[in-house]
C-alpha cells in the first residue's frame, strides 16, 4: 500500500493507538498498522522495511514505552534511512486533535515527497522480481518520475527503472512472445500445482507460527521481564534467528542482582553514597542496615544510631540535576547554567548523580532511568523492582545503584567491563599495543601518551606530542607509533622507547586520516581524507610511492590479516583492495547499501571485513564480508543500533575472528557472533563516546575468554571487555536466562508458574535454520 501513514507505537499503549487510528479511519486516512498489515506469511522485519520505505510520513506515538522497545527503535531507523517525514505525537493526547494533525501533515508530505516514494517502491519492487518489464512505469509516470532527476539524488536502481521504462515501448514485440512462452510454461507446469500448493501452505503456516510467536514473546518480555525470561530459559535448543530475538530482547533487560527485605515502608537511604553498609532510616526515625558485600542476607538489621536521609537536587561539585515532579524532563546544570535537557518518557520522581557524575539515575514511572550526562541521552532503564522506587543512592565507586521499592531494597549493576584507567579530565582518543602483552599505550586528544598496565591500570610512563590527536596506531611490535593531528595536518611518528616525535612529510593538501603499519613496520600507509593514500617509509619519514583512489577518495586504510593486501575504505562506502607494491589499480571489493562515509575498516580471521562510521546501524548500511574460497566475499547486512547512536567510530573481532563488537558515539558497544551475527549483546554501561577499541591475548588466560577488547571513551575511561564468542549464542544465552531466574527467586522477586505459561506468552518452535 503506497502513500499511507506509518504508526510506529508500543503494544503497551494499544489501548491509546486503537482509539487514534479509529479517528484515522474516519478521515479516510491511509494508515499501516503491524497487527494489520503483515500477513502471517511475510516476516516482520523485511515487511516493516518495506511500508516505511512505501510511507509518505512515518507516526511516533510517542511515550516511554516508544522510547524504550528495539522494535520501535528498529522502524524509527527505517524512517531515517529513508528519509521520511516523522511527526511525532505524545500518547495521551486528544485523539481528535492528533488525527487532525496527521490528517495536514500526511497531505504536506504527500506533495513534498509522493512522486519520490512511488519511485523507490516501484523501482524497488522490479529490482526485487528480477526487473520484470510488467513492473516498469507507465508512459504519464514515467515523465513525473524523470522531473525529479534535477531534485533529488537517484539511486542505480532508481536510475535502471527509469531508463528501463524508456525502453519498454521498444521491446514489446519481445515482451508479447515472452507472454506466450510464459503461458506456455504455465499450462505444462498447471500438473503439479496441487503438490505444490501443499508444500508452499505447510511453509507459509510455520513461518506465521513462527512470526505470531515472536511477536507475542516481545510483548511479553515488554510487560514482564520476568516471564520473558522464562521464555528466553526455554529457547536454546537451536540457533534460529526467531529464538535470538527474544533472547536479545530478554537478557537486554537490567533486573536486580541482590536486594533485602525492610521492616516498613516509605524509607530513606541513610547515606550519600554506599561503601561497606546500606543504611536505610525508617519514617520513625530508627535505622536499618546490611553489609553491602553480604549479598545471601535477605533482609536489614536494626542498628542504634542514624542520620539525616539526604534529599532535594542532587548536587556533585559543578554538576546538578533539576527536576520537577510529574515533568517527564530532566535538566542538568554545570556551574549553576543550563547544559543538558534530558527527555525521559514518563515523570520523573527523584534522581541522583553518580559520584563521578559520568551518570544519573532517574526513578519514573516504568522504572529507573540511566542517563549518560555527557551525552544527555537516556542509555537504559533499569526493571523488575517490585514496587514504585522512592528513593535512590550510589555506590562510591558509582559501579552499583540501589534503590527503594516498597518494603524492599534492591540493587542493579551499571557499568559494564571492568574500568582499567580512570582520567575524568581527559578525552582518550586512542588505544595501541605496547612492547609486552603486560602494557598498553592510551592516547588522549591532548598529545598525551600513557604505558598503562593491564593488569592493574597503573601509569608506568607517559610521554607528549604536539598538538590535537585524531588517532593514533602502532606497529605489531610496539616499537614505534603514528600520530595524527589532521587540525594541523600532521602526522608524527613517535619512537615508544625513548619517547621522541618526529613529522611525516605529508604533500600540503593531504589531511591525513588514521594510518597503518605494514606488519614488519617498515612503511607507513597514511590515508588522505577525499585523496589518495600515500606510501610513508616509516625510518626516513619520507613518502616513496601513492597508491590512488577513484572519486571521491579515501577515508579508511587497514591490512588484511595476511598483510598481504591493502583496504581502503571511501565516504561513499566503497571498500576497494589493493596489493602494495604493484602497479594494478584498486580492486573494487562492495559498495555498502546506502553509501555510509566509512571511518574505519575492521578486519579478522577468515578473513573477515567490517566497514563501520556514518550511518552504521541503520538498515542496509552495516555490512559483514567473508572471504569465499574464489577471493570473493559474500557480504551480510544487519541492523544494530536505536536511531541516537548512527555513528560507529571503532569495531574489532576476538582473536578468533567468531566474534565482532562495534562501538557507538553514543558509547554503547555491540557484541556479534560472526557465523550468524545474531544473538547480540548490547553493553550500555560504559560512559562516554566510544573512540578506539584494541583486542589484546586475554591478561587471565582459562575460562571462556579468547582474549581482551579495550575500548576508550570520551570522557576518560578506559574500559576492558572479555571476549566470549561461545557466549554469543541462543543456547548460551539460554542458561544464562535460568541463572538469573535463580537468582531473581532468591532474592524473592519471581515465583515460578505454578501451571505452563499460557498460549500467548510462548513462542512457538522455530526452524533451525538460521
Amino acid at each position: 500500500m503506497l502513500h499511507h501513514v506509518f504508526v510506529s507505537y508500543s503494544r503497551r499503549d494499544q489501548g491509546w493507538v486503537d482509539a487514534l487510528v479509529q479517528e484515522l479511519a474516519r478521515r479516510h486516512v491511509r494508515f499501516w498498522i503491524d497487527r494489520e498489515g503483515i500477513p502471517f506469511s511475510v516476516p516482520w522485519l523485511d515487511e516493516v522495511e518495506d511500508a516505511v520505505q512505501a510511507c509518505d510520513l512515518f507516526l511516533v506515538c510517542d511515550s516511554d514505552h516508544w522510547r524504550t522497545s528495539t522494535a520501535c527503535a528498529t522502524e524509527a531507523a527505517f524512517g531515517v534511512r529513508f528519509g521520511k517525514v516523522r511527526l511525532d505525537v505524545p500518547v495521551g493526547r486528544d485523539v481528535t486533535a492528533a488525527a487532525e494533525e496527521i490528517l495536514r501533515m500526511s497531505r504536506h508530505a504527500g506533495r513534498l515527497h509522493g512522486t519520490a516514494t512511488e519511485l523507490s517502491v516501484r523501482a524497488r519492487d522490479w529490482d526485487r522480481e528480477g526487473r520484470q518489464g510488467r513492473r516498469l512505469a507507465p508512459r504519464r509516470l514515467r515523465r513525473q518520475f524523470d522531473a525529479l532527476r534535477g531534485d533529488r539524488t537517484l539511486s542505480p536502481v532508481e536510475w535502471a527503472f527509469i531508463a528501463a521504462s524508456r525502453r519498454r515501448t521498444v521491446r514489446q514485440a519481445v515482451v508479447s512472445v515472452a507472454l506466450v512462452f510464459l503461458l506456455l510454461a504455465s499450462y505444462v507446469s498447471s500438473q503439479a500445482v496441487p503438490r505444490a500448493e501443499k508444500q508452499v501452505t505447510g511453509q507459509l503456516t510455520e513461518q506465521a507460527e513462527v512470526f505470531v510467536g515472536t511477536r507475542d514473546a516481545l510483548a511479553v518480555i515488554d510487560e514482564d521481564p520476568y516471564k520473558g525470561l522464562e521464555l528466553a530459559a526455554a529457547r536454546g535448543g537451536n540457533e534460529s534467528v526467531a529464538y535470538a530475538v527474544i533472547h536479545e530482547e530478554a537478557l537486554a533487560v537490567k533486573l536486580p542482582d541482590d536486594a533485602f527485605t525492610l521492616p516498613s515502608p516509605s524509607g530513606r537511604f541513610t547515606d550519600a553514597t554506599v561503601s561497606s553498609q546500606v543504611r536505610v532510616t525508617a519514617p520513625d526515625g530508627s535505622l536499618w542496615t546490611r553489609a553491602a558485600d553480604d549479598h545471601e542476607r535477605r533482609s536489614a538489621r536494626g542498628a542504634d544510631d542514624g542520620a539525616a536521609a539526604v534529599d532535594g537536587n542532587d548536587t556533585k561539585g559543578a554538576l546538578e540535576i533539576r527536576l520537577r515532579k510529574g515533568s517527564a524532563r530532566i535538566q542538568l546544570l554545570r556551574e549553576g547554567e543550563l547544559w543538558r535537557t534530558v527527555v525521559l518518557g514518563s515523570a520523573a520522581r527523584t534522581a541522583r548523580l553518580s559520584p563521578d557524575a559520568r551518570w544519573a539515575v532517574v526513578a519514573t514511572e516504568t522504572g529507573v532511568a540511566l542517563v549518560d550526562t555527557v551525552r544527555g541521552t537516556v542509555r537504559g532503564v533499569f526493571r523488575g523492582a517490585p514496587a514504585p522506587v522512592t528513593d535512590l543512592v550510589w555506590t562510591r565507586r558509582g559501579e552499583r545503584v540501589w534503590a527503594l521499592a516498597g518494603r524492599t531494597a534492591v540493587s542493579w549493576r551499571v557499568t559494564d567491563g571492568t574500568v582499567v584507567l580512570d582520567q575524568p579530565d581527559a578525552w582518550l582518543e586512542d588505544v595501541f599495543r605496547a612492547k609486552d602483552e603486560a602494557h598498553l599505550w592510551v592516547v588522549s586528544r591532548d598529545g598525551t601518551l600513557r604505558l598503562v598496565e593491564r593488569a592493574s591500570g597503573t601509569v608506568v610512563r607517559t610521554t607528549h606530542v604536539e598538538g590535537t590527536v585524531h588517532g593514533a596506531v602502532s606497529d605489531l611490535g610496539g616499537e614505534r607509533a603514528a600520530v595524527v593531528d589532521s587540525d594541523a595536518e600532521k602526522v608524527r611518528i613517535v619512537e615508544l622507547g625513548a619517547g621522541t616525535a618526529r613529522p611525516v612529510s605529508l604533500p600540503d593538501d593531504c589531511v591525513p586520516g588514521r594510518p597503518v603499519f605494514s606488519h614488519d613496520g617498515r612503511t607507513l600507509y597514511v590515508p588522505c581524507v577525499y585523496g589518495d593514500v600515500l606510501v610513508v617509509d616509516a625510518r626516513s619519514r619520507r613518502t616513496t610511492a601513492t597508491i590512488e583512489v577513484p572519486e571521491p577518495g579515501g577515508r579508511a586504510v587497514a591490512l588484511d590479516p595476511s598483510g598481504d593486501r591493502l583496504l581502503l575504505g571511501t565516504p561513499m562506502g566503497i571498500v576497494y583492495s589493493v596489493s602494495p607494491g604493484s602497479d594494478a589499480p584498486p580492486n573494487r571489493l562492495y559498495r555498502v547499501g546506502c553509501s555510509p562515509d566509512i571511518e574505519l575498516v575492521a578486519t579478522g580471521p577468515g578473513p573477515r571485513l567490517l566497514p563501520v562510521g556514518e550511518a552504521t546501524g541503520l538498515s542496509g548500511c552495516t555490512q559483514l564480508g567473508v572471504a569465499r574460497s574464489d577471493g570473493t566475499y559474500k557480504w551480510n547486512a544487519f541492523i544494530d543500533s536505536p536511531p541516537d547512536s548512527v555513528l560507529a567510530m571503532a569495531a574489532d573481532f576476538d582473536p578468533t575472528g567468531k566474534a565482532f563488537a562495534i562501538g557507538y558515539s553514543d558509547g554503547s558497544v555491540v557484541l556479534h557472533p560472526s557465523e550468524n551475527i545474531q544473538p547480540r549483546q548490547v553493553l550500555p554501561g560504559i560512559s562516554g563516546g566510544v573512540r578506539a577499541m584494541l583486542t589484546l591475548p586475554a591478561a587471565k588466560p582459562g575460562g571462556t575468554a579468547t582474549g581482551d577488547l579495550y575500548v576508550v571513551t570520551r570522557s576518560g575511561l578506559l574500559v576492558r571487555v572479555p571476549w566470549c564468542p561461545s557466549c554469543l549464542s541462543n543456547e548460551a544465552m539460554a542458561r544464562e536466562a535460568a541463572q538469573r531466574l535463580r537468582r531473581a527467586k532468591t532474592l524473592g522477586l519471581y515465583e515460578p508458574p505454578a501451571v505452563p505459561s499460557s498460549p500467548a506468552a510462548t513462542a512457538p518452535t522455530a526452524p533451525s535454520s538460521t
